[in-house]
């Protein structure tokens, strides 16, 4: 079985990435790891339902109006609208998913990843991340990130 640290690994070792739940009316943490990720040397677009541009880049209504493909999606939405971008995931060909849960990997109530979501994108051979954050395992990482890394480790939250 894949550690959650080759699982991360191998998301962000993809040169291009799909970063849904961009908001220019608030901060977001799609907003936050798109900023991250977009100063590593690979591509990063912005997927966001009400959002035209964001950081003077265009953002996209939804996975299909991307203007390339991408090998990756990180998806920080709420919990209802997860199960329609997977089905975009599969129905576009996208082998990688990674569902934000600031809890760690586990199926706690407030998780966008669901057993069956998760089950599901094994199901159609996407590699899933169930929760946890890019920003613990990017190259500089805050010290923030790297401690709550530490923390779920340590309790065994990040699995």
């Amino acid at each position: 079985m894949e550690t959650i640290t080759s699982l991360a690994n191998d998301f962000l070792s993809q040169s291009a990435l799909a970063i849904v739940g961009i908001s220019s009316s608030k901060q977001t943490v799609a907003n936050g790891v798109y900023k991250k990720l977009k100063t590593q040397k690979r591509t990063v677009y912005a997927v966001g339902k009400n959002t035209s541009s964001f950081e003077n880049d265009p953002c996209y209504p939804d996975l299909a109006s991307l203007p390339a493909p991408v090998q990756g999606v990180f998806i920080a939405v709420k919990k209802e609208n997860t199960g329609e971008i997977i089905d975009e995931c599969i129905r576009l060909g996208i082998s990688r998913v990674w569902m934000h849960n600031f809890s760690g990997t586990s199926y706690s109530s407030g998780s966008i990843a669901t057993p069956d979501i998760v089950q599901k994108c094994r199901d159609h051979n996407i590699s899933v991340i169930p929760g946890a954050c890019p920003m613990m395992f990017v190259e500089n990482a805050d010290m923030g990130h790297k401690c709550i890394r530490w923390f779920l480790n340590a309790t065994g939250k990040l699995k």
